[in-house]
């Protein structure tokens, strides 16, 4: 007879089968302690979303009984009107700022105006240039030019560039019905906003959309009534930003 073959013993019988037993409850006892259960350690530590924290609100304003005339003659909240009666502004522009000159000099006490009737956009980057030479152009710039004629962009970045971009700029888009370069004057500020974070646009051009009554036979020239949502909409648009 040949010689018998040696039979293993049974599955439970074997010591690697029992010895493996105890590592496999062993690491499962370390996973349900260290994530609470098996799923949790077979599959990725999913970490909770941290909600940011909501933004304080911010303080109340008490305002001068000048400043709550100011704020309600204009319609501009308690701290626009605050705000406004502290920033240092130059604001540049042509014969619909010079026309406005009292309106913004009771919003922004600390404004200085630089309008001239008939101005052009290229004009723009040289009297920048000699304001800041001069110490007079401030952290707030403001622009009203479009009235006379289309912007060129070589011309817009040669003021930005004096300007600096730590100033910001506040850029009032164009009324002009009349005139066939509104629409390209409007998109090239749009643009420039977009492409700087220190420009910001003041859209007269939306706001004064339909209101006939705000303007005069020109239809580019202001009322009082045009005066005080221009000047509102510029305070406002600065508290904004």
């Amino acid at each position: 007879m040949g010689e018998h073959t040696k039979q293993k013993p049974p599955l439970m019988r074997r010591s690697s089968f029992w010895i493996g037993a105890i590592i496999l409850v062993v690491l499962i006892g370390a996973a349900t302690v260290g994530r609470g259960t098996i799923s949790g350690w077979l599959t990725p530590h999913t970490t909770k979303t941290v909600k940011p924290k909501p933004k304080p609100k911010p303080k109340p304003v008490k305002l001068t009984p000048y400043e709550k005339k100011v704020a309600a003659k204009y319609q501009i909240p308690a701290q626009a009107t605050a705000l406004a009666h502290v920033a240092p502004v130059t604001a540049i522009g042509d014969s619909v700022m010079v026309d406005i000159i009292p309106e913004l000099k009771q919003v922004f006490p600390r404004v200085h105006v630089n309008g001239q009737v008939g101005r052009q956009f290229y004009e723009l980057p040289g009297i920048a240039r000699t304001l800041k030479a001069q110490g007079s152009l401030a952290q707030n710039v403001v622009v009203n030019l479009g009235t006379n004629g289309p912007p060129e962009k070589a011309d817009v970045a040669k003021f930005l560039k004096v300007v600096g971009p730590k100033r910001q700029v506040y850029w009032i888009n164009t009324h002009v019905p009349t005139q066939k370069w509104e629409h390209q004057t409007n998109t090239l500020i749009d643009r420039t906003a977009k492409d700087n974070d220190n420009v910001h646009v003041v859209d007269w051009h939306t706001l004064s959309k339909g209101h006939t009554k705000w303007f005069a036979p020109d239809h580019i020239h202001l009322e009082e009534a045009g005066a005080n949502a221009y000047v509102g909409l510029l305070a406002k648009t600065m508290a904004e930003d």
